[in-house]
């Protein structure tokens, strides 16, 4: 199982839950909730109840009603990053968005709810462990869906490359 973060995008709440499946959480919690919510991500421990029952501790003095916490992105953001959590990325994070004023175009990102490096968080499964730089290989890696990219696929994407090279 896995322990998510879901916000009531009205109030900000955050409820901090486990699930086997925490993306179908979002729709079973909107029922009879007339507030958006929002899936922001999760952590996966070979213990998850332990790994609730600790966040829950960690932030009881900020706990609204039974798993809802005023908790803001920055502490999600900061759980997230210290365990190597996921967040769910858009189906495609490397769509251009919009271009810069300097013609650089900008991508759709990762999540909706931030804005990531690739240093920060995978755009392939969205790993917030990141990408690192493998030197042998002069490619980027993900170590948790083991993506190695030198992202040349945003260049075929703009046009700006041959994907025949």
């Amino acid at each position: 199982m896995a322990v998510y973060f879901i916000i009531d995008r009205e109030s900000e709440a955050v409820k901090i839950g486990r699930s086997k499946r925490p993306e179908s959480r979002v729709a079973t919690l909107s029922t009879g909730n007339p507030n958006p919510l929002e899936l922001m991500g999760w952590l996966v421990s070979s213990d998850d109840s332990a790994l609730e029952a600790a966040l829950h501790r960690a932030y009881a003095h900020r706990r609204r009603h039974l798993e809802w916490f005023d908790i803001g992105t920055d502490e999600v953001l900061r759980e997230l990053q210290r365990h190597s959590g996921f967040v769910p990325k858009h189906a495609d994070a490397f769509e251009i968005a919009s271009y810069d004023k300097d013609g650089v175009p900008e991508y759709v990102g990762v999540c909706k709810w931030a804005d990531f490096e690739i240093d920060e968080c995978c755009p392939f499964c969205g790993c917030m462990a990141g990408m690192y730089f493998n030197e042998a290989a002069w490619m980027y890696h993900c170590l948790a869906c083991d993506t190695l990219t030198n992202f040349d696929e945003l260049a075929y994407r703009e046009g700006r490359a041959d994907p025949n090279d």
